[in-house]
């Protein structure tokens, strides 16, 4: 029917206004979405514009400072995160510009240890933080969802830009050593939409919270 091409139409309009690469592929709507991340929940109660706004909350959400996960998580190992046996000063650097963290893998560390001593209002309050907004209410499971997913985004994203130091470095000895070797802004994903990017070199490394 041509109504259901308008609107599939005004949503691929309302995904590229937002900063995502849309386009129709038959009657499918197709989203470029980050690595690691191959497809998002919808609920038939969302509107086009909530759908969007989400998006954009997920994946163009606003810059912080985040714990940086273990070795194990970073690097991809096997997901359980065990109790690192090394001594600390040989946790493992990544230079900037080198590896992006898997999404998933991030994300059950996030669920599983960094939210996992969390109250019921340190979540709201970190929800409210990521996606500047000002809820009081506990948190519903997709709004959790969502800051997992937000915040396991982040994460990757961050170490993809700056890199992360050995845990013998100081931030201030990693910055002045890798600040150069930050990549270009959108580096990161197609997806990446910024008002002001922050990890140029003058962005001062900082590592955990």
């Amino acid at each position: 029917m041509k109504i259901e091409r308008y609107f599939r139409k005004q949503a691929v309009r309302l995904f590229n206004e937002a900063g995502f690469q849309s386009s129709l592929s038959g009657k499918k709507v197709m989203i470029n979405t980050p690595v690691g991340v191959k497809s998002i929940k919808l609920s038939d109660a969302e509107s086009m514009m909530d759908i969007v706004k989400r998006f954009t909350a997920l994946f163009k959400p606003k810059e912080s400072i985040y714990e940086e996960p273990p070795d194990v998580v970073a690097m991809n190992k096997s997901g359980q995160f065990p109790e690192e046996k090394l001594p600390e000063g040989y946790a493992k650097y990544i230079l900037p510009n080198t590896f992006k963290p898997n999404i998933a893998n991030v994300k059950k560390w996030v669920k599983s240890k960094k939210f996992a001593g969390m109250t019921n209002n340190d979540l709201v309050n970190e929800y409210n933080n990521n996606f500047g907004r000002t809820i009081e209410t506990l948190l519903t499971p997709k709004q959790k969802e969502e800051l997992i997913d937000s915040t396991a985004y982040k994460i990757s994203r961050k170490i993809w830009y700056v890199g992360r130091r050995p845990a013998d470095m100081t931030d201030k000895q990693w910055h002045d050593m890798t600040k150069s070797m930050r990549p270009r802004e959108g580096s990161y994903s197609s997806n990446e939409k910024w008002n002001k990017f922050p990890y140029t070199e003058s962005y001062p490394y900082r590592s955990g919270s």
